[in-house]
């Protein structure tokens, strides 16, 4: 097997046990939020969201992306490593000191003085999640995604399932969260480095670092700017609304964005690894945005929309009555979730496709306008917001996925026909979905009996469109799921490809 077929073998896999673990990972993060919301309620979580916000935009500074250059520089050596885990160390602790100290300020800008202990104890999160970068990247580097996720399922069930629910069952409010959220820091920390066992040392300056910190740069910028249009509507939320109002947006929010976080750090991961080995054949990059984009659309935007579709009847069966106020805010969320993942899929390609530089530029008008916009839709009301949050989305998918396929020189004609069978299936789905809604209310008056009937619905809706329309799984996609097949048990495998090459 040749050095490319190595790699795109080793992608595949990278994306299989990704996707593997991502799904499970997902489905346990929401059934111990779906747990901690029931016992907490809006307002404690509404206080967790305002410390997140503050810890998510300091983590950038305790990583300004030097680390993301162990993976895309071609050669790196034990000195190389030593003097990203020197740094990663020395920003960790200024920026966990620096967040310590002006919790206080921070607390009064969101109006809530219980946050003053919260994000001092939480500061420390800073710290961890800075010295556990090398780690996480040098895995990546290898494409070694099983122990990425094994590291991150393990470390979520002690963090949340172990730690967080009995904290919360007990009464320790929003200090439930912060427990579960720093184990969960802490074990995937100690995971990750039993895996990548990399150098430990200090080294200051070493040769080539001027590549390293130039890269980092180009990359901490970038995601500066992309915190800033991912967050900022949840700033200007938490700086403007109630704590209770702050958590119907958060819950609604990321209910959906924590999963798709997951999947597109996991597809993205894979991309740029595998990417970066092959970046001078861009009929190779061109094939892995266009797979990337059709499997993701046919099997990912069939499930946003359905919870577009019935978002009240998720809302009171799973999370009780208490949330059905988060109902309005869901929807449009759930609608820019779709076209977040467009976004991850074309961004590793167009960094690989050396236009970091593009993106950021790109990016910068769109947050400024974005941060005008959501500010002028919160003196209106939280809908607003969301909706507005769905227009940046768009906006953005858009810019970005219009620039990667100029640079890879990619039609948008290609990009149409990659996603038309899954828009199709989409289009289908939804609609069986919200005839099963309609049915199951008039039939009966239990919720859980009405997501019941809309998730077969949707499982009928997406089996009946592949199955009586095989052309929708387009060539590209095929492919990407008879190699999956090759990695599952035989008789699994065997009649997945039945399915996929049966006759039309």
């Amino acid at each position: 097997m040749d050095k490319k077929s190595s790699l795109s073998s080793k992608g595949i896999s990278a994306v299989f046990w990704g996707g593997f673990g991502s799904a499970l990972r997902a489905l346990l993060q929401i059934g111990a939020q779906i747990v901690l919301a029931r016992l907490l309620g809006p307002v404690e979580y509404g206080i967790f969201a305002m410390a997140t916000i503050v810890l998510s935009f300091t983590n950038f500074f305790s990583d300004i992306g030097i680390s993301y250059g162990l993976i895309q520089k071609k050669e790196i050596t034990p000195d190389d490593i030593r003097y990203v885990f020197t740094w990663q160390l020395i920003l960790g602790s200024i920026v966990s000191l620096a967040v310590f100290l002006l919790s206080q300020p921070l607390a009064g800008f969101f109006n809530e003085p219980r946050l003053v202990d919260v994000i001092q104890v939480a500061s420390v999160i800073c710290f961890l999640n800075a010295i556990s970068s090398p780690s996480m990247n040098l895995l990546k580097r290898e494409l070694d995604f099983k122990s990425i996720q094994i590291a991150s399922f393990v470390s979520y069930v002690v963090g949340f399932v172990v730690v967080g629910i009995p904290m919360a069952m007990a009464g320790m409010q929003v200090w439930a969260l912060i427990a579960a959220y720093i184990v969960n820091v802490v074990l995937n920390l100690a995971m990750l480095y039993s895996k990548s066992r990399h150098p430990l040392g200090i080294v200051l300056r070493q040769g080539g670092d001027g590549d390293l910190l130039s890269y980092g740069a180009k990359v901490f910028a970038t995601n500066v700017v992309n915190w800033l249009i991912g967050n900022i509507d949840r700033v200007i939320i938490g700086r403007m609304f109630t704590a209770a109002q702050t958590g119907f947006y958060s819950l609604s929010y990321n209910l959906l964005s924590s999963p798709t976080i997951t999947i597109i750090g996991v597809i993205q991961g894979a991309l740029f690894s595998t990417s970066a080995r092959v970046q001078d054949d861009r009929d190779r990059l061109r094939r892995a945005l266009l797979t990337m984009i059709g499997a993701v659309t046919l099997l990912l935007f069939p499930v946003f929309f359905g919870i577009a579709a019935v978002s009240e009847t998720i809302l009171h069966s799973l999370y009780g009555s208490s949330w059905l106020e988060a109902t309005e805010l869901l929807r449009p969320i759930a609608l820019a979730m779709p076209l977040y993942l467009l976004l991850g899929m074309a961004t590793p390609l167009l960094w690989v496709a050396g236009r970091t530089k593009t993106e950021f530029l790109i990016q910068i008008p769109i947050a400024v306008v974005f941060a005008l916009a959501a500010g002028f839709a919160a003196a209106f009301s939280l809908e607003a917001v969301a909706w507005t949050v769905f227009g940046m989305y768009f906006i953005r998918a858009a810019s970005i996925l219009g620039v990667t396929c100029h640079a890879l020189e990619i039609g948008l004609r290609r990009i149409f026909r990659a996603m038309s069978g899954g828009l199709i299936t989409t289009v289908i789905t939804t609609g069986l979905i919200l005839a099963a809604d309609s049915t199951a209310r008039q039939m009966t008056g239990i919720p859980a009996l009405w997501l019941t009937a809309d998730m077969a619905a949707g499982a009928v809706g997406m089996g009946a469109s592949l199955w009586l329309f095989p052309s929708l799984i387009n060539h590209h996609v095929a492919q990407l799921f008879e190699k999956i097949a090759m990695r599952l048990p035989p008789r699994a495998g065997g009649m997945l490809q039945k399915f996929i090459y049966r006759p039309g």
